[in-house]
């Protein structure tokens, strides 16, 4: 027997160590070159000699398993996608690099996500994890050792990181703070694991910065007014778009005075186009935020941030977000910045959407409803988060048509544009309010972040906003990318300049408007709330700062005496006293005599009660034991709701069998199990169940019990129909539509009684369908709501001709199809 010393796979191709290599190699410039081709400038030799020798190490773990040469280049593919090319995925997206810690975000992108999308990015994930397990699978039981090896690669260089990535920068120097710059010199792999070293060096620094602070005195207050403070999703001056014409200006005309009125005042925010909970950790707790998800991942314990601190002094402290209470770790994260109560998804009624999100406008007035019922012997501080202007910027158009219109059109650019009219619109309808009610407020609002414009932030570029040019040769592009407006409305002094400033100092802008005494956040140092840390801020790790009126971008080592030298020490200290606190802050308080901010803070969640209205429903007819709107993504039946109002988490009940509410905007559904859920003939009851018990009733079902119709004999039966039907579509945006009988007759005329399977699809994009239906001069009604694709059957009313109208869910006409049967024969048989 000849004696093989190489790796060999199951289908006897010899993998040498040379081919492993030469793979890893290949795959590694591969991304380098398309690397080259998203981002301006080419990446750098040590970077891709850095790759390369990751994706060697463990594509010589993966021969080591005795794998094929086809599971070698499966399991290194899946090695250099993830590891190199996801970073150009994100940067393209959002404007930055990938990190370890995203993988925790992906709960957050599931929230936003249509159901059809999720199921996408689930079958993804499902097929990136079975390939690899493809490429590792060892040839023999005795190679199982080599497979887990390559498996736990990952896992070992995140925990060596501290020491591994100490060692690179001996040998190539200290790396750029930019992170493209930084990715290009030291390429994917290298890039994610300094990022998690200097994390874990800024923690170590960090402990020693409160030393001979004192912070058992507690803050004083010399006016106790309410305060407000709102988050502006997605909140950036559209005009910065120069490539475009604006048929008027996106902001309200009263958002815009009071932006002048206020000197058009901003704050410089952390991210580009995603993270809302970090621009909210800056606002809140005055420090700069992590790059990954600060509540999420890194908030493990009491902070005494801006609202623990107004809790000390003697105020309630309410959050309220519409979206889901866990969404990026708010329910544990508000709780430990201080907040009493929590008004989340539960809390609100959902009663006018945009999209799954609820419209700024009921948000707002929500709000003030709850508000209203404070005890006005308290002050309150009131956050707020909105969200009706996320993106992907989807407004009710039945509700909100267009407002602007933007030239040369951008399908990105002109939604962005609508979105912001309406909810700067709902927002200077709530400012009046609250003005009018109370002139003394503090009222502060601010954008979190510029938009997204996927896939390649073209808007940007054609702007002279060139997101993706690396290294910035200015601070120009940095301040606009990351500057947003800043409302300030200081009582009766109204809108009040208070110039452009990081967002991390927002808590020492309102503590000093406030009367607070120390006016700061009770651990920040002199350093951290002095003039040099209102002019400088850090984006995609870059120091910026403002000396003489001008903004400069500062080099990694930058002179020492300059206003940038000051800077990046300034951040050093911001960062490594941010690292410490998130670590260890119970023990760092307590070593300074700040015992006291330690204190436990309960939250309560709002919770609403439990109601479902609704304008439309269906299918209303059936057939006992079979299926009806069948689903395509799960394959059960469903009750379509068109939902007027909504709250709590009602159920539907048919018969015996009870299914809760399901889905996200204004169309939910009820799910039934298969492979009916009616098992008797005759009218049943669509219930709605709160609390295990009947709080409405929709109207009945009427469900068939066999092919026959009333009224006639069997002798006197018309012939039966069954097979394909005829379908004439009409208009380009349906790419198919197909209809078959399941039951029915052929009388005079043509098809009647027919039960009839439809099944559609659209001709391109991704958004979902409504099916409407009309037939005998009836006014056409709902009939069915699917994803981009689906299917639904009648009851035992389809008949010749009817006709059926297809739309989006912004209700623009995609096509019309006519059904008809022509087999059916004139007159009885």
């Amino acid at each position: 027997m000849k004696k093989i010393t190489g790796g060999e796979g199951s289908n006897g191709t010899r993998v040498s160590t040379w081919f492993a290599l030469s793979a890893a190699i290949l795959g590694s410039v591969l991304i380098a070159v398309l690397s080259w081709l998203v981002l301006d400038g080419p990446p750098g030799i040590p970077g891709l000699l850095l790759d390369v020798f990751f994706a060697g190490v463990f594509a010589l773990l993966v021969r080591g398993a005795g794998v094929s040469r086809r599971q070698l280049l499966a399991a290194l593919s899946i090695w250099i996608l993830v590891f190199q090319g996801f970073h150009l995925l994100k940067l393209m997206a959002l404007g930055s690099p990938l990190f370890f810690s995203d993988i925790s975000t992906v709960g957050v992108l599931m929230s936003v996500l249509k159901t059809w999308q999720v199921c996408v990015v689930v079958m993804l994930l499902l097929l990136l994890g079975t390939v690899l397990l493809y490429g590792v699978w060892p040839s023999r039981p005795q190679r199982w050792l080599w497979a887990l090896a390559a498996l736990m690669l990952p896992a070992f260089l995140y925990q060596a990181a501290p020491w591994e990535a100490r060692f690179v920068d001996s040998i190539l120097g200290n790396n750029a703070n930019d992170y493209v710059t930084h990715l290009q010199r030291r390429g994917g792999m290298q890039f994610l694991l300094d990022q998690r070293a200097r994390k874990y060096e800024l923690a170590l620094k960090g402990r020693d910065i409160l030393d001979g602070q004192h912070l058992d005195s507690r803050p004083q207050l010399a006016s106790r007014r309410n305060v407000h403070l709102v988050l502006l999703e997605t909140f950036w001056d559209p005009m910065n778009f120069k490539a475009f014409h604006f048929s008027r200006d996106p902001f309200d005309p009263r958002f815009r005075k009071l932006l002048e009125d206020g000197g058009n005042s901003g704050v410089m925010t952390p991210h580009f186009g995603h993270l809302t909970a970090n621009a909210e950790f800056e606002a809140l707790c005055g420090l700069p935020a992590t790059e990954d998800a600060v509540f999420q991942n890194r908030l493990k314990d009491v902070l005494p941030c801006l609202p623990r601190m107004l809790r000390e002094l003697g105020y309630d402290t309410l959050a309220s977000h519409s979206n889901r209470q866990d969404s990026w770790g708010r329910d544990t994260a508000y709780k430990y910045l201080g907040f009493a109560n929590f008004n989340a998804y539960p809390a609100f009624v959902r009663d006018d959407l945009d999209g799954v999100f609820l419209n700024d406008a009921s948000f707002y007035r929500q709000n003030r409803e709850v508000v209203a019922r404070y005890d006005r012997a308290s002050p309150y501080f009131n956050y707020l988060v909105t969200i009706s202007s996320h993106y992907p910027y989807q407004l009710n158009k039945e509700r909100r048509p267009p407002l602007v219109r933007v030239e040369p059109f951008n399908e990105g650019v002109e939604n962005y544009a609508n979105a912001l009219a309406y909810s700067s619109k709902a927002f200077m309808d709530w400012v009046d309010e609250v003005r009018r009610d109370d002139p003394d407020a503090l009222i502060v609002a601010f954008g979190d972040h510029a938009p997204t414009m996927p896939p390649d932030q073209r808007p940007y570029a054609q702007s002279g906003i060139n997101t993706n040019s690396r290294p910035f040769d200015g601070a120009d592009t940095l301040v606009a990318m990351s500057r947003t407006p800043l409302v300030f409305i200081d009582g009766r002094k109204g809108a009040v300049d208070v110039g452009t400033m990081p967002l991390e100092f927002l808590p020492v802008a309102i503590a000093r408007a406030l009367g607070v005494t120390p006016a700061r956040l009770p651990y920040l140092t002199d350093d951290m709330v002095g003039q040099r840390a209102k002019d400088s801020t850090r984006f995609l790790g870059n120091v910026i700062t403002r000396d003489k009126g001008q903004w400069s971008l500062c080099k990694d080592q930058p002179e020492v005496g300059t206003a940038c030298a000051e800077a990046v020490h300034l951040y050093d200290r911001k960062r490594a006293l941010r690292n410490a606190l998130l670590t260890d802050s119970r023990q760092i308080f307590a070593g300074a005599g700040g015992a006291w901010m330690n204190a436990a803070t309960p939250m309560q969640f709002g919770t609403g009660s439990c109601l479902l209205e609704v304008s439309d429903w269906g299918p209303k007819d059936g057939v006992v034991g079979a299926q009806f709107n069948k689903q395509k993504e799960s394959g059960l039946s469903a009750t379509w709701l068109k939902v007027d109002r909504i709250q709590g988490s009602p159920q539907l009940r048919i018969g015996a069998v009870t299914t809760p509410v399901v889905g996200s905007g204004e169309v939910l559904a009820g799910l039934w199990p298969t492979p009916g859920v009616i098992n008797q003939a005759g009218s049943h009851a669509v219930q709605v169940i709160c609390g295990g018990g009947v709080v409405a009733e929709l109207g009945r079902m009427q469900v068939r019990g066999d092919g026959t119709v009333q009224g006639e004999s069997a002798g006197e039966a018309p012939p039966a129909l069954a097979g394909p039907l005829e379908v004439m579509l009409d208009g380009v945006g349906m790419g198919r539509v197909v209809a078959e009988a399941k039951t029915g007759t052929c009388e005079a005329g043509g098809m009647r009684h027919g039960v009839v399977k439809v099944t559609w699809a659209r001709a391109s994009g991704s958004d979902g369908v409504r099916v409407f239906v009309q037939q005998d001069e009836q006014e056409r009604q709902l009939w069915s709501v699917s994803g981009p694709a689906g299917e639904s059957t009648t009851g035992p009313w389809a008949a010749e001709g009817m006709k059926l109208w297809f739309e989006d869910g912004a209700g623009a006409l995609l096509g019309s199809a006519v059904v008809t049967a022509p087999s059916c024969t004139v007159g009885r048989q």
